[in-house]
Parts: C-alpha cells; structure tokens; sequence
C-alpha cells in the first residue's frame, strides 16, 4: 500500500498545486465555485495519474474507481452483517476529511443496513472480503453531488482507504 499512498499522494500534491495555481487570482472575499466540469478534469487528471505509475484501475458497476491493495480472504459483507472497517477519507488535494482513526480502537463497527452512508461508500465496502483493502476514488455523483454537505463542497470527488477488517457474529458486540 505505500507505493498506491505515494502514487495517490503525488497525484493529489499534482492537483492541488493545479488547483493553487489555478485559483491564484482569486481574492479571498471571493466564494470558490465549484462545477461538474472541473470535477470531470480533476478526476481524468488524478485517474491518469494513477496509470501512469502503473496501477490498474477497477471501476465498480456503480461507478466506484477502485485501486485493491490487499484481496482478503474472507467473506463478503451479505445484508444484515455487522461488519468492522477502518477507513481514511481525503479531498482530491489530499487534506484528511474523515478516518475511523478517531474512533476508540479506530475500527467503526456498525451493520451497513441501519447506517446511512453515501452510495460510493456503500458500493466500496462491498467490494472487500475480510483482510481485504483498498484504495476507492469516489465521483460526486455518488458521494454529496451538486449540494455538498458538512463542510464538503459540491462537486466535490472523495478517495477513501478502506479495509474490512471483520464481519461479526450476531453475538459479537459491536
């Protein structure tokens, strides 16, 4: 995982200095503006990135760019499992918004069907078997689209590092 966390990095560093450059007219007084057109050239510009340094890029049936790191050997997360994970979400200029790391022993425990999470997130998780992890590049459009929300702009592509770490029996405590 740490030569995909470089790759993602340096992609990131490469559009945020992009972004900087790009926005250095802008007064602060001035509100950003964001579009789908520049969430589209953000995007190409980070998945090219990324295979040119050699990685294959998945893409799930939603829609979901996903990079595995490790398979997993366990199950799949089915409906109705409790399931742990541990993630870390970033902007595409790289700047940590989220990670589980925050949470006790920093594994977020909860059953998929009483949570609400953006769809990409959903459709992440369901790509892992236990052990398995990865790195999932998730457009707007299945994340917090035109809108944004808590502190997310619109238009805004998130790329979240996910590992399931396990699915629980129904007498495992969450």
């Amino acid at each position: 995982m740490n030569k995909l966390r470089r790759s993602l990095r340096n992609g990131l560093l490469a559009l945020g200095m992009i972004s900087m450059v790009a926005c250095g007219n802008i007064d602060d007084t001035d509100e950003v503006v964001y579009s789908a057109d520049q969430e589209a050239e953000e995007l190409a510009s980070l998945l090219d990135e990324i295979k040119a340094d050699g990685y294959d890029i998945d893409t799930t049936a939603l829609g979901v760019y996903y990079i595995m790191e490790e398979t997993g050997d366990g199950a799949y997360v089915q409906p109705g499992d409790s399931i742990g994970i541990t993630y870390y979400g970033y902007f595409t200029n790289g700047q940590l918004f989220d990670t589980s790391a925050s949470s006790g022993d920093g594994v977020w425990r909860y059953v998929p069907d009483d949570v609400s999470v953006i769809p990409g997130f959903a459709d992440a998780v369901n790509q892992l078997q236990v052990g398995g992890s990865g790195s999932f590049i998730i457009p707007s459009s299945l994340a917090y689209g035109s809108t944004g929300t808590y502190g997310i702009p619109p238009y805004t592509t998130l790329i979240f590092d996910i590992e399931l770490v396990d699915i629980y029996t129904v007498d495992t405590e969450l």
